[in-house]
């Protein structure tokens, strides 16, 4: 899955960007680097957040699940940027998974070390502000388009994200931006069901908005899927 940088998409939050290399290479000393594979779990809801998590390669999606097991996803993470941060603030428990869905290089800092960072390089914690305020309007942006969007009209906007599509930009090409993205991850992105997105997908390729190669959409006519986005 291709993903812009977009705080709901895979937000490229590096919030270490600003120190200088010194500054930065005494703080990387300071994260503990992993390799891990596709699958893993780095927290879950209730569970106590000590630590502040790091990507640095691979792909992290972070989602919640309803009571009946339907999973909703919040944010496609790519690198480099941090999770985990919500639990660093307030109660001090997780209330999403965080979860690998592709090979990943992820780094930890604890409680402890992060404090004295950000006390340290108030340009860190500036950063890490700035982030969070980012993604919270990710979030609200995301809950009205749940409330107020139908499926064909969130199923368009998440196509258009995934594919890098500023809105307002897109005219039918013969060279059509592709995504690579299952029917189970796309109903997970929009709050919907496998076989709703499977049918909105089978309108929108009769309509010649997008077409199916192999494991991938290819998105045909930008333009009216921009228009039909917008509502």
């Amino acid at each position: 899955m291709n993903a812009p940088d977009d705080p709901a998409y895979g937000t490229a939050g590096d919030i270490f960007r600003a120190l200088a290399p010194h500054a930065r290479a005494e703080v990387e000393h300071l994260i503990s680097y992993r390799s891990y594979p596709s699958g893993q779990v780095f927290h879950a809801p209730n569970e106590v957040g000590n630590q502040l998590f790091v990507l640095r390669t691979g792909r992290v999606r972070i989602y919640k699940l309803a009571p009946e097991g339907r999973a909703l996803t919040l944010m496609v993470l790519e690198p480099v940027t941090i999770f985990g941060e919500m639990s660093l603030v307030g109660q001090g428990l997780h209330d999403t998974f965080a979860e690998a869905t592709s090979a990943c290089v992820i780094g930890v800092i604890e409680r402890t070390t992060l404090r004295h960072m950000l006390e340290r390089y108030p340009q860190v914690a500036i950063a890490s502000m700035e982030l969070m305020g980012q993604r919270l309007r990710a979030m609200e942006h995301k809950l009205a388009e749940l409330a107020f969007k139908s499926v064909p009209q969130r199923l368009a906007s998440v196509l258009l994200n995934l594919a890098g599509v500023p809105v307002g930009q897109g005219q039918p090409t013969a060279h059509p931006n592709v995504v690579r993205v299952t029917h189970q991850q796309l109903a997970e992105l929009i709050g919907s069901y496998r076989e709703t997105v499977t049918k909105a997908i089978g309108d929108m390729r009769e309509a010649g908005l997008v077409r199916s190669e192999d494991d991938a959409l290819a998105l045909i006519d930008l333009a009216q899927l921009q228009r039909l986005a917008n509502g």
